[in-house]
C-alpha cells in the first residue's frame, strides 16, 4: 500500500496537509500587584513552562503576561494581546502556562476560549496538570479545572463579601471617604484606618450649619465656598447635603436595607442633617438677620486684598456705615455712600439707552451673537458630558468590583480617588444649564428688559432685590479699588455684557445709515469682546 499511496492522493486529489503549528508561547500572570513585585511565582511559572518546552522539542516563539492581571474575567490587557497572537501567528501551535487558573478563572467562557483555539490547531497545555485534551475524557477533565477555579473564585468572593459586611456592620468605612474627609490610614486594614475631618471639612460645617439655619441659599453658600478657595457647584453642594455619612451615619448598597453608625468624626449633626433633607421642616422664607438696607453689598462685595466677603458696622460719631474685610485685613474698610456711588455708576455703565429702530433689532443681534458664541462651545460641552458619564460609570464598576473583594485596596483607592476628582472637575465645566435653543428667545427678552431699567431696579429695589440683581449680573461679586476709586468684577453675565458691547455699537451708528445685522455680530467680536460664560443666569 506505501508503494502505491502517492499514486491514490493523485489520482483522488488528496493533498497532505503539513503542520507548520510546530512553535510554543508561555503566558504567566500573578493576582495582584505585591505577588508580581515579589516576582517568584513568575519565574517559578516560567521555568516550568520553559522546562516543558525544551523536553517536548517546543521552539518558543515568545513571552506574555510576566505581570499582574485578574483572572477572574477574560479582558485582560496581556491575556488578549497573546490570544491575537497565537490566532494571527499561523507557526503557533502550544500555548504554555503553569496551570490552568494561570490561564483563567472565568470558568466556562475559558473552556469557549480553549475550544476555539483547538479548532485553529493551538493547543492549550497545563504543564503541571497532565491532561490528554485529544480524547472526549480530556477535554471533560480541562472542563473540570476551569470550573474548579471559577467555583475557588466565588468562595473567595463571598467569604471577602462577608467580611466586609461584618465591618460595615460594625462601623468601618471600607472606601474612600467623600469630600471634607480623608484616611490618614489608608494603606492599612480597614480596621486601623483613621478617618478625619479636613480643612474642607471645616468649610463644609460652616455650609452645612448655614444651610440648617437658612442664613443663605445654595447658591450663596457656593459663592461663599469659591471665595475661601473650595471650588464648588450648586450640583455638587446637594450631593454632599444628601450624604448621611457627613452626619455620621453608613448607608451602603451592600447592606441596603440597614442603617449604622459609623465611627468617623460627623459634620454635622444628625437633627440638622434631617432638617435640611427634610421638604416640610425647610423654612420657606429667607431671613437676612446679618443684612441691613443700609449695607446692601455685603454678600457680594469681596476684600481687594484676601477675596474674603466683606461686613460692615456703623460710625456713631460720624453717623455713617462702612464696609471692612471679615479677616480684618489691615487698611481695608471703606466709606458705604462712596461705594455705593462707585456701584451706582457701574450700573448707569450697564444701562441700555437705546430707542426706536435699534431696540427692535437689538433681540435679533444678542440671538445671533448667542448662537455664534454658543456654536465653539457646544462640542466641548458635549465631550464633557460624556466624559462625566464614563466617569461616573468607571468609580461605580470600581467600587462593585472592590465591594465583592475583584480588586485590592491599593488598586481602588488609587483609582476611586482619580475617577473621583475626574468627576469633580467635570461637573465644575457644567456648573449651570447652558443656553438651548428653548429658553434663549425668552432669557434675551428678559435680560433686554433688566437693562433698560438696571439703575432703577437696584435704587428703588428692597434688600432683597438689590441682592437678587447683584447675582444676577456679577455672579462671582466684586470688589473695590479704592486708589482709583471703582468697583471693579470678576465676571458679568454674558447676556449684558453682550447687551453693553452692542448698544454702544449701535449708539455710534449715524442717523440714516444702514447696517448689516451681521456686520454689526462682527463690530461686536471686533471690540475685542469675549464671553466668560455661556451660562444664562436669568
Amino acid at each position: 500500500m506505501s508503494e502505491n499511496k502517492k499514486a491514490f492522493e493523485k489520482l483522488f486529489g488528496i493533498k497532505v496537509k503539513k503542520n507548520n503549528r510546530n512553535k510554543a508561547i508561555i503566558y504567566t500572570r500573578v493576582s495582584t500587584k505585591e505577588q508580581a513585585d515579589n516576582n517568584t511565582s513568575l519565574s517559578t511559572q516560567k521555568k516550568f513552562c520553559e522546562e516543558y518546552a525544551v523536553k517536548n522539542g517546543f521552539e518558543i516563539a515568545e513571552y506574555f503576561g510576566g505581570t499582574y492581571e485578574s483572572a477572574k474575567t477574560d479582558e485582560r490587557k496581556e491575556f488578549q494581546r497573546m490570544i491575537k497572537y497565537a490566532r494571527q501567528n499561523l507557526t503557533i501551535g502550544y500555548i504554555l502556562i503553569y496551570s490552568y487558573d494561570r490561564f483563567s478563572r472565568s470558568g466556562a467562557n475559558a473552556s469557549y476560549i480553549a475550544d476555539e483555539l483547538k479548532k485553529q490547531g493551538i493547543a492549550l497545555i497545563a504543564v503541571t496538570q497532565k491532561v490528554d485534551t485529544s480524547n472526549a475524557g480530556g477535554i471533560m477533565q480541562q472542563d473540570f479545572f476551569f470550573l474548579l477555579s471559577r467555583f475557588d473564585n466565588e468562595m473567595r468572593r463571598d467569604k471577602t463579601k462577608t467580611g466586609m459586611m461584618e465591618l460595615l456592620r460594625k462601623g468601618h468605612w471600607l472606601w474612600t471617604p467623600p469630600r471634607g474627609y480623608e484616611n490618614t490610614n489608608k494603606f492599612h486594614r480597614a480596621v486601623d484606618w483613621n478617618i478625619i475631618i479636613n480643612e474642607e471639612g471645616k468649610l463644609l460645617r460652616e455650609a452645612f450649619q448655614w444651610r440648617a439655619k437658612n442664613t443663605y441659599s445654595s447658591a450663596e453658600i457656593v459663592r461663599k465656598l469659591n471665595l475661601l478657595g473650595m471650588q464648588m457647584n450648586e450640583r455638587r453642594l446637594s450631593e454632599i447635603f444628601k450624604n448621611p455619612f457627613y452626619c455620621g451615619v453608613l448607608i451602603s448598597k451592600m447592606l441596603p436595607d440597614e442603617i449604622i453608625l459609623g465611627k468617623h468624626e460627623p459634620i454635622v449633626s444628625q437633627e440638622d442633617f434631617i432638617k435640611i433633607n427634610t421638604p416640610e421642616s425647610k423654612i420657606v422664607s429667607k431671613t437676612y438677620e446679618t443684612m441691613s438696607d443700609d449695607l446692601p453689598l455685603k454678600k457680594s462685595l469681596c476684600c481687594s486684598e484676601c477675596g474674603h466677603l466683606m461686613t460692615g458696622f456703623f460710625v456713631k460719631a460720624k453717623g455713617l456705615y462702612y464696609y471692612k474685610c471679615q479677616k480684618k485685613c489691615t487698611g481695608v474698610n471703606v466709606s458705604a455712600n462712596k461705594i455705593h456711588e462707585s456701584f451706582q455708576n457701574l450700573l448707569d455703565e450697564h444701562q441700555l439707552n437705546i430707542e426706536g429702530l435699534e431696540l427692535d433689532l437689538l433681540p435679533e443681534i444678542m440671538e445671533m451673537k448667542f448662537i455664534e458664541l454658543s456654536k465653539t462651545d457646544s462640542n466641548e460641552i458635549a465631550a464633557t458630558k460624556t466624559k462625566l458619564t464614563q466617569s461616573k460609570k468607571e468609580l461605580d464598576t470600581i467600587e462593585e468590583r472592590y465591594a465583592i473583594g475583584k480588586i485590592d485596596t491599593q488598586i481602588y483607592t488609587k483609582f476611586s480617588e482619580k475617577y473621583k476628582a475626574e468627576i469633580v472637575e467635570l461637573e465644575e465645566k457644567l456648573t449651570n444649564p447652558n443656553l438651548t435653543s428653548s429658553n434663549l428667545e425668552k432669557c434675551i427678552k428678559n435680560g433686554i428688559k433688566i437693562a433698560k431699567n438696571i439703575s432703577k431696579i437696584w435704587a428703588s429695589g428692597d434688600l432683597f432685590d438689590k441682592h437678587k440683581l447683584q447675582h444676577l449680573l456679577f455672579p462671582d461679586g466684586f470688589t473695590y479699588d479704592k486708589q482709583n476709586k471703582r468697583v471693579l468684577t470678576f465676571r458679568t453675565n454674558i447676556l449684558f455684557e453682550l447687551t453693553r458691547s452692542i448698544s454702544d455699537i449701535l449708539a455710534e451708528i449715524k442717523n440714516g445709515d444702514s447696517i448689516k445685522i451681521d456686520q454689526i455680530s462682527a463690530l461686536v467680536t471686533a471690540t475685542g469682546f469675549k464671553p466668560v460664560t455661556l451660562r444664562a443666569e436669568i
